[in-house]
C-alpha cells in the first residue's frame, strides 16, 4: 500500500463503505454500475469493508413484506456505513426520485429514533449527458447555484463531496477507462 493510502487508512481506521448505485436501471452495462464496481474493486483490494446497494433493485414500496424487508435492509446498510459513495445520473438537475426517496425515508427514521447527529461522509459521483464544463458554465451564468446545490445535496450529511462526469453517452473508451481507474484508486484510498 502506498504511503498516502496508509496515512488515509490510519486517519479512518474504522471506515465502512457503502457503495450505492443510484441509477434506476442497475444493469451492469450502465456506466453508473461500472463506476460502482470499479470503486468496490479498489476498496476490496485495499481491505476496506464494503457493501453495495442498487437503488434500482430496491423496492421502495412499503406495501407487502418484500418491500419492507428490502427497505429495512437498505436502512441497516446505511446505518452500518461510515462513508457512502453514491453514483447517479443527473435528471432535471436532481438525483432520480428513488434516490431522494431512499434518503428521505432514512432521514425520517433518524428523526423518529432521535438520532440526528451524523458523522458519516458522502461522496457523490454524478453522471450527465451534458459536458461537465458546459454544466459548470451554466451555473456561473444565472442559475441560482444555491438552489441547484440544494437539489443535489442529500439531507443528513455534513461532509459532501461531488464529482461530475459529463458527456457520458459520447465519451471515448479511453476516457471511460480513465474514470473507472480513478474510481478504483478512490476506492483503494476510501475517498
Amino acid at each position: 500500500m502506498p504511503l498516502l493510502e496508509r496515512i488515509r487508512a490510519a486517519a479512518h481506521p474504522d471506515r465502512r463503505i457503502l457503495v450505492i448505485n443510484g441509477h434506476p436501471d442497475p444493469r451492469p452495462e450502465r456506466f453508473c454500475a461500472a463506476l460502482c464496481n470499479a470503486y468496490e474493486q479498489g476498496a476490496h483490494h485495499a481491505g476496506w469493508p464494503v457493501r453495495h446497494l442498487a437503488v434500482g433493485d430496491l423496492s421502495l414500496a412499503l406495501d407487502g413484506p418484500a418491500g419492507c424487508a428490502n427497505l429495512e435492509a437498505a436502512m441497516a446498510d446505511i446505518n452500518w456505513s461510515t462513508h457512502l459513495i453514491l453514483v447517479f445520473p443527473l435528471w432535471l438537475n436532481r438525483p432520480p426520485d428513488a434516490v431522494r426517496s431512499l434518503f428521505e425515508h432514512w432521514q425520517s427514521d433518524r428523526r423518529r429514533c432521535g438520532t440526528l447527529a451524523f458523522e458519516r461522509s458522502l461522496r457523490t459521483v454524478i453522471t450527465m449527458e451534458m459536458p461537465a464544463f458546459a454544466h459548470r458554465a451554466m451555473l456561473r451564468c444565472g442559475i441560482d447555484i444555491n438552489q441547484f446545490s440544494r437539489s443535489i445535496l442529500l439531507p443528513g450529511f455534513a461532509d459532501q463531496q461531488q464529482d461530475f462526469i459529463g458527456s457520458v453517452a459520447s465519451i471515448s473508451a479511453g476516457a471511460r477507462n480513465g474514470w473507472l481507474e480513478s474510481m478504483r484508486c478512490s476506492g483503494a484510498a476510501a475517498l
